[in-house]
């Protein structure tokens, strides 16, 4: 339902008359009858909209829908088509999800990367999910591209790393670290006396570790896939 229509079976569910609905709102019935035949360019004012809430006698949820749809109306046409686009991507997504799931298989966030040369922060939300069977304690696993060549030839550039989220490694094993507000891949190295972080291609030089450095493990990774259908 529209603006207009909305607007018109509230007002008739009261017995108002047009006239004496546009002479209580304090507009013209010429501008009120135009807006229930949807020919305004542009719909009443906030305060006009308040004050057919009132006359309306409409409840928080009626009201918020009135504006809702009023500002549809003001909404140009080239922004209420990707708003459609959207949605129906997320309804596809929907759809994609139900029948992975019917095929058990996990779908798994893709982050855009993790550098595994100088370093750059991954994005916050994920960038695509991947299908994969057999993945246990799923919510915790997570899946990034990785750009560089240092952890060649374990990790090739472009590759992408399934991770799982953990706060505790083994000396020796890959994960993916936070430090000093950048994100790596790397091996790490723990002794006694310190721990570093190594490359795989020998023509990067370790990353060592201090107590005041700013420091966090955000996962371990599980596996690396060159190839995702």
């Amino acid at each position: 339902m529209d603006f207009k229509t909305y607007l018109r079976v509230k007002r008739e569910a009261l017995g108002i008359s047009q006239n004496k609905f546009a002479k209580l709102s304090g507009i013209t019935q010429s501008y009120y009858n135009s807006i229930e035949r949807g020919e305004v360019k542009n719909p009443p004012s906030e305060e006009v909209l308040d004050k057919f809430t009132k006359i309306l006698l409409l409840t928080p949820p009626e009201s918020e829908k009135l504006k809702y749809l009023a500002a549809i109306e003001r909404t140009p046409a080239i922004i209420l088509n990707e708003i459609k686009r959207l949605a129906d991507e997320k309804e596809l997504s929907k759809r994609k999800v139900i029948k992975d799931i019917s095929n058990n298989n996990i779908l798994i966030p893709l982050f855009s990367r993790i550098s595994a040369g100088i370093g750059t922060i991954t994005d916050e939300e994920p960038i695509d999910y991947i299908s994969l069977p057999g993945i246990r304690n799923a919510d915790s696993v997570f899946a990034v591209n990785v750009k560089g060549d240092s952890m060649e030839p374990t990790i090739k550039n472009q590759s992408i790393i399934l991770c799982r989220q953990e706060d505790e490694l083994r000396d020796g094993e890959v994960g993916a670290f936070f430090l000093n507000g950048e994100s790596f891949v790397k091996r790490i190295k723990v002794t006694k006396n310190f721990f570093a972080l190594l490359s795989d291609n020998p023509n990067y030089q370790p990353i060592y570790v201090y107590p005041e450095d700013e420091f966090k493990i955000i996962g371990k990774v599980l596996k690396v896939i060159n190839d995702v259908k």
